[in-house]
C-alpha cells in the first residue's frame, strides 16, 4: 500500500521547476481574483446617487409653475391695483403672480380683462378661471399699484363728503359720495347680495376691494342700526352648531364674522390638514384673528371624523410637503432616515435619531402613519 502512495504522488505530483513556478503563478491569480470579488460584494458597493436637491430643486420649479385654481378663491378685482397676496389666494401660480405684478410696477395697464393674456406667463386654464372677475375702473383714473394714489383724486371737500352710514343698506350713490370707488361700491353691495352682512365697521376688511387706507377713512362713520344688527343676529341664529370636520362653506358663512372667503380658507385647511383634531385649529387659518375666534368658539363643535393620514414609508417629498404641519426641513429628516434605515418601525425611531424634535412629532402624530 506505501508502495502503491508512494508511486502515485511521483507519477502525478512531481513536477518540474517550469510547472511548479506556472502552478505557483496561476495560483496568485486565482488567489487575487477571488479577492477582489470578495472586496467589491463586501465593501466597495457603489455609492448610491442622491438626487434629493434635484427632486427639490423639480418640486420648488412645480410649485412656482403650477396653480391651484381647484383650491382658490373667486372674487371681482382690478388686475391693475390687485396685490400678490390677493392673486395667490386666487390659485394662480407664483410665475403668473409675479408676471402679472411685473406688469404693474413697469407702468403697463390692463384695459380689458383680455389684456391678462398679454402676461407671458399666464396659462389658458387661469385666465379661464379669473376672466369673469375682472372689474376694471374708469380708463381715466391713474393707476399707480395704490390704493393711495387713487384717493388723492379726492381730496377736494366737493368731490367727497364724509357722513354716518351703514353699510348693510347704503346705497351705490351713498357709498360713492363716501369716498369708495365704483369697484368698492359694487363689491359692498354684491356681498350683500349674496348674503353677507356687516356686524361690524372691521367686517368690510373681508372685502379684498378695501383696503386700510379706505377703511381708516371711513371706519369712525360706520353705524350700525341696532335695531337692524338685533335682526342680523336672529336671522343668523347666534346659537347655531357647525360640526367643524362635516360642515361645508355654506354651513360655515352662518357664523358672524365669517363670510365667503374665510369659510372656503377653513374647508381648504381642513382638507390639507386630513381632518380637525380640535377646535382651536380654527385658528390657524389665515386671517381669522383671536377675537374672531372667540366669538365664534362657542358655536363650533369637533364632531369625529376619519383623519386622513400619510403613511410615511411610502409617501413622497410632494405629499409629506403639502401637509401644513411638515416643513420642507422635516420633509427631508423623514426622507433622509427613511433611506438610510430602510424603514421606520416607530415613531421613537425618529426621535432617538434626532430626525424629529419632541414638539414636531406631537404635532404630525395625528397626522402620519407607519403603514
Amino acid at each position: 500500500m506505501k508502495s502503491f502512495w508512494s508511486k502515485f504522488v511521483k507519477e502525478y505530483f512531481n513536477f518540474s521547476k517550469r510547472e511548479t513556478n506556472g502552478i505557483l503563478f496561476l495560483t496568485i491569480i486565482m488567489v487575487i481574483i477571488i479577492g477582489l470579488r470578495v472586496y467589491f460584494n463586501n465593501y466597495a458597493k457603489p455609492k448610491k446617487l442622491d438626487f434629493t436637491e434635484y427632486e427639490n430643486e423639480i418640486d420648488d420649479f412645480l410649485a412656482y409653475s403650477l396653480p391651484d385654481l381647484e383650491n382658490g378663491e373667486r372674487f371681482d378685482f382690478d388686475p391693475n391695483i390687485v396685490s400678490r397676496e390677493e392673486l395667490l389666494f386666487m390659485g394662480l401660480s407664483r410665475k403668473t403672480v409675479d408676471g402679472i405684478i411685473s406688469y404693474q410696477e413697469r407702468g403697463y395697464k390692463f384695459w380689458k380683462a383680455e389684456d391678462l393674456k398679454k402676461v407671458y406667463s399666464i396659462t389658458n386654464d387661469e385666465y379661464e378661471a379669473i376672466k369673469d372677475y375682472v372689474k376694471i375702473e374708469s380708463k381715466s383714473h391713474n393707476y399707480k399699484n395704490s390704493y393711495k394714489n387713487y384717493y388723492k383724486k379726492f381730496d377736494k371737500p366737493s368731490e367727497i363728503r364724509l357722513f354716518n352710514f351703514d353699510p348693510n343698506t347704503s346705497s351705490y350713490d351713498e357709498l360713492k359720495t363716501l369716498g369708495f370707488s365704483n369697484f368698492q361700491a359694487n363689491n359692498i353691495i354684491n356681498y350683500r347680495n349674496k348674503g353677507g352682512k356687516f356686524y361690524t365697521a372691521e367686517d368690510l376688511l373681508k372685502l379684498y376691494s378695501i383696503d386700510s387706507v379706505c377703511f381708516q377713512r371711513v371706519e369712525a362713520y360706520v353705524k350700525i342700526d341696532d335695531n337692524l344688527k338685533e335682526d342680523l343676529v336672529k336671522s343668523d341664529n347666534n346659537y347655531i352648531k357647525i360640526f367643524i370636520n362635516s360642515a361645508d362653506a355654506l354651513e360655515f358663512q352662518k357664523l358672524k364674522g365669517i363670510g365667503e372667503v374665510f369659510s372656503k380658507r377653513i374647508v381648504n385647511y381642513r382638507e390639507k390638514l386630513g381632518g380637525f383634531i380640535s377646535k382651536e385649529q380654527i385658528r390657524e387659518v389665515y386671517g381669522i384673528s383671536n377675537e374672531l375666534y372667540q366669538s365664534i368658539e362657542s358655536q363650533l363643535v369637533l364632531d369625529e371624523s376619519e383623519i386622513r393620514k400619510i403613511n410615511i414609508n411610502k409617501a413622497d417629498y410632494a405629499e409629506l410637503i403639502s401637509h401644513p404641519y411638515i416643513d420642507k426641513e422635516i420633509t427631508l429628516l423623514i426622507l433622509n432616515y427613511r433611506e438610510f434605515k430602510g424603514e421606520i418601525n416607530s415613531y421613537d425611531e425618529l426621535l432617538s435619531q434626532k430626525a424629529l424634535t419632541k414638539n414636531s412629532l406631537e404635532k404630525i402624530k395625528p397626522y402620519i402613519s407607519l403603514k
